[in-house]
């Protein structure tokens, strides 16, 4: 990624060439979203300063080169399923939306959700590796608002098409580490719609 002529794609059908590369490296530096670049081995090419922040990385640490497992970073404990939707993504040749869960702040321990896209990264019509784009979910449990630490306002609404009104109930009480049959007592449903709810869910973003 040091020659930044290089052409590239972020799909199969849209090729982007030297100057709007430069101009892509530039967005993702100064964007607050995440951003990851990887080869086509899963080793991190390039994440920008919102990934490192949120990542739980100790500072200083070189993630170039570096596969997930390498990473004295939480997540790293997760690398096989990482790892897995990275080839996936790169043989299908299509975008995957994953759920990931990140916990950074040191000592404090914060959680934080974010959705992101993982989308084949092309060159002269082959893959070389995958981007991918997080977003942060804001969730607020009773912990947030107990601690002084909720928003200023509140938008009710999704943040994403992906789920359904009532799989996004299940997916904030489930972020909060709650069973599903305390997700079914918390939302008047059954045990079991909350089960295959979960599994439709796992299904979207990609999850076996």
């Amino acid at each position: 990624m040091n020659d930044k002529s290089m052409s590239f794609s972020v799909n199969k059908d849209l090729d982007v060439h030297s100057k709007s590369f430069d101009a892509f490296i530039s967005y993702m530096e100064n964007s607050n979203d995440l951003w990851v670049i990887k080869d086509n081995e899963s080793r991190f090419v390039y994440v920008n300063d919102a990934t490192l922040y949120y990542s739980g990385l100790p500072k200083g640490f070189n993630i170039e080169g570096k596969l997930d497992s390498e990473c004295p970073a939480p997540w790293a404990e997760f690398a096989d399923i990482i790892q897995a939707n990275d080839k996936n993504v790169m043989t299908s040749l299509k975008t995957i939306p994953v759920l990931n869960t990140l916990t950074y702040g040191g000592k404090q321990k914060i959680i934080q959700p974010f959705l992101a896209n993982v989308t084949p990264l092309m060159k002269d019509g082959k893959c070389i590796g995958v981007v991918g784009h997080g977003k942060k979910l804001e969730i607020y449990s009773m912990y947030h608002f107990e601690n002084n630490r909720h928003p200023d306002s509140l938008t009710l609404g999704t943040p994403t098409d992906l789920f359904t009104d009532r799989e996004f109930d299940i997916v904030f009480f489930a972020l909060q580490s709650l069973s599903a049959k305390d997700i079914a007592k918390k939302l008047g449903i059954s045990y079991r719609t909350v089960q295959s709810r979960l599994q439709l869910i796992y299904q979207k973003i990609g999850i076996n």
